[in-house]
């Protein structure tokens, strides 16, 4: 009996201690997950959130670019990307994804952009680099691998093999394209904050695809953003435009580097573009905008699953640049036209090579650039098109369409730099405008027989001698001023240093002491300083700095600072920059400049005037100086054909600088002088005429 109670007593305590035992489990649990959930709750939201979540970019719209008038040249639209953050997931995985990835992208049109292609290539495989040892040390798995890798063969059959594990059912050509992608995540290393752009401007059947099928393509995300839009017009002004591209990582750590100490400032990220050449690059800081910043929140497979705005983007500011695009057009057309017509003039000095050129056109009041053409010219929208093929032909191409000749192209001045030379002579006190000097046709200077290009002209004065251009009056007056002096003012006029204008410039060189004794280690003899005062020797000019220094003749001495810019303007209209109105005033004499001057009209306007009958029927005068540059491959190419001016004589308005590279002479370049006059002072609307050079078609020329 006791022995029952005893067992029952027992199996109650049993049940007892498993209650309590029970109880206080449930407690703890319960304790436990108050304080993951409500005590430690919001620290493991955060640290979820962390995990899961990142800062995204709002991209600005770039400032548009219009003409001095308001006409648009560059803008943007609106468009979409396909963007990839890098998903863990097993190489066959990710192998077959982003393989359907690719065919999306070309059904679309798109190519996928990666670096690979500058080191290996296939069909046939190859290396695309002469030194592959560095691409070698990237991809291998194993720094002992590193040898067994010597042909472009074995660098492919590792990255596919081993590097990502390819599988062996695509083609050498499938797998080169996932390997373009699988190396650039590789390189890239794109997160959830800094997501690799695989296709740009895409369209919104692709982008629709990407989204339909976001499931499948884990990591793959679509976003809007505005894309540069070049007009029809843009390819006129081309070489002042510039254009742009993604940025280099030499790029953004340059920028980054300027923008550390500005206030505010938004570094830049791999994904930006930015403005490469041109306006486009030397107005970044002003076109670019503000990046503006998204919260975003993703899932495992790194699509937003939630988003809120940190800070608005703010648009770039617009530009007005100082071109006018109709007198830019009559600049392109007549400077094309000219030189095909310069091709076929009959003379044994013309080879029929010319082949480009440039001119600038400037405002002599302001130092504002109306018009900056060179030729050959190219489409800035090749650039914008992501085009690979078609960009590298612009670089390889033997004319250099890319290079802006007005302000890169350096050619001796010849004949156009008489002017200077006159002046440090007239300013140095060896002459005055009416001194006469005996110009016989040959004489002997410094050890060296000299030849005029005019035979015996007798004695004659500065007019004279500039009206024809006669190389013996400027061998006399340059030694008896020296080549010091002639150098001082040179460089008061500019020459040998930068112009200032805003977009990318050579310096060019100048024919002086220093000059020589640098490059050649030689002394300086009289001889040199004959040559150096017609504009040949080591002299050699940009056209922008040789329409700068046309400028400083015509109007008195006022040496500005060419430019591209007019202003800037934000998004309010409110006016953000504008170039500065001060001028530099030369100490130069008014009957010395009054003398030059008079030489340079008798140039146009005399009947033994190099120029002369170019502008015969316009109603004002125009001052202009001709020049024949020599190449030193005379036996086989003709020479460089130059021409300088300005207008109207009596109150100057605009200077211009034409060179024709192999124009054979500089008479033959003024007619795209008298083109742009007719254009700019709106001749064509007074009187029913042809343009200068169309009337010189109808004449055949043989020298």
């Amino acid at each position: 009996m006791n022995n029952k109670h005893d067992n029952k007593h027992e199996g109650l305590d049993r049940y007892i201690i498993m209650a309590v035992f029970i109880i206080v489990a449930a407690l703890a649990i319960i304790y436990n997950l108050a304080k993951i959930q409500i005590v430690e709750g919001q620290s493991h939201r955060e640290e979820a959130v962390y995990r899961l979540s990142a800062t995204g970019v709002i991209y600005p719209k770039r400032g548009d670019i219009f003409d001095r008038n308001g006409v648009p040249i560059a803008g943007s639209r609106m468009g979409y990307c396909a963007q990839y953050v890098d998903i863990n997931m097993p190489n066959d995985e990710k192998n077959r994804m982003l393989m359907e990835l690719i065919k999306i992208l070309e059904r679309d049109g798109k190519k996928i952009k990666s670096r690979l292609n500058n080191y290996l290539g296939v069909n046939p495989i190859r290396f695309n680099t002469d030194n592959p040892e560095n691409f070698i040390k990237a991809i291998v798995l194993s720094e002992t691998d590193v040898e067994f890798i010597i042909t472009a063969s074995q660098a492919f059959d590792y990255l596919k093999e081993k590097t990502f594990e390819i599988d062996s059912t695509y083609t050498d050509e499938e797998a080169f394209k996932i390997m373009q992608l699988r190396y650039e995540i590789l390189v890239s290393k794109p997160q959830i904050s800094n997501p690799l752009t695989v296709a740009d401007d895409i369209s919104v059947e692709a982008m629709s695809e990407l989204e339909e099928r976001s499931f499948e393509l884990r990591g793959v995300t679509t976003f809007i953003k505005p894309y540069r839009e070049y007009y029809e017009n843009a390819k006129i002004v081309s070489h002042v435009l510039g254009y742009t591209g993604i940025i280099s990582k030499e790029e953004m750590d340059k920028y980054n580097a300027e923008l550390k100490n500005i206030e505010g400032s938004v570094p830049y990220i791999a994904s930006d573009i930015i403005g490469k050449m041109g306006i486009e690059s030397a107005a970044e800081s002003t076109l670019r905008g503000v990046t503006g910043e998204t919260f975003r929140e993703v899932d495992e497979n790194g699509k937003t699953t939630a988003s809120y705005l940190k800070r608005p983007a703010k648009p770039g500011d617009d530009l007005y640049l100082t071109i006018d695009l109709d007198l830019q057009k009559v600049a392109v057309e007549s400077l094309e036209r000219n030189i095909k017509r310069i091709r076929n003039i009959k003379h044994k000095k013309n080879f029929g090579d010319a082949n480009a050129g440039a001119v600038v056109v400037m405002d002599v009041r302001t130092g504002e650039v109306l018009a900056m053409a060179s030729y050959p010219d190219f489409d800035p929208r090749v650039f914008l098109e992501n085009d690979a093929e078609a960009i590298n032909q612009l670089w390889i191409n033997p004319d250099a369409p890319v290079v802006n000749r007005a302000t890169s192209g350096k050619y001796a001045p010849g004949s156009t730099y008489k002017p200077l030379t006159a002046i440090a002579a007239l300013e140095s006190g060896v002459i005055t405008p009416d001194t006469k000097i005996y110009v016989p046709y040959t004489e002997e200077i410094g050890n060296m027989i000299f030849r005029n290009n005019g035979g015996n002209q007798g004695s004659i004065n500065l007019k004279r001698a500039l009206e024809t251009s006669s190389n013996m009056y400027f061998y006399k007056i340059g030694v008896q001023t020296g080549i010091d002096n002639i150098v001082k003012w040179a460089k008061i006029f500019g020459f040998g240093r930068p112009t200032g204008i805003e977009i990318g410039e050579q310096i060019g060189s100048l024919a002086s002491r220093e000059y020589k004794k640098q490059f050649f280690g030689e002394d300086w003899y009289p001889a040199n300083t004959a040559m150096a005062s017609i504009g040949q020797l080591y002299n050699a000019f940009t056209p922008i700095q040789l329409t700068n220094y046309v400028s400083i003749i015509a109007n008195g001495g006022k040496k500005f600072t060419p430019h591209l810019i007019k202003m800037a303007v934000d998004e309010s209209g409110k006016i953000t920059y504008e170039p500065s109105k001060e001028y530099e005033q030369l100490p130069l004499s008014p009957k010395n400049l009054a003398g030059v001057q008079k030489g340079m009209i008798a140039v146009v306007n005399s009947e033994d005037g190099t120029a002369a009958d170019v502008f015969k029927d316009f109603p004002f005068d125009v001052a202009g100086k001709t020049g024949t540059t020599e190449t030193g491959y005379e036996a086989t190419s003709s020479s460089h054909g130059l021409f300088v001016c300005y207008a109207p004589y009596d109150d100057p308005e605009i200077a211009i600088a034409v060179v024709v590279e192999h124009g054979v002479w500089g008479r033959e370049t003024a007619p795209i002088c008298g083109d742009i006059m007719m254009e700019y002072f709106r001749l064509h609307e007074k009187k029913d005429s042809q343009s200068v050079s169309d009337s010189l078609d109808n004449i055949e020329i043989i020298w």
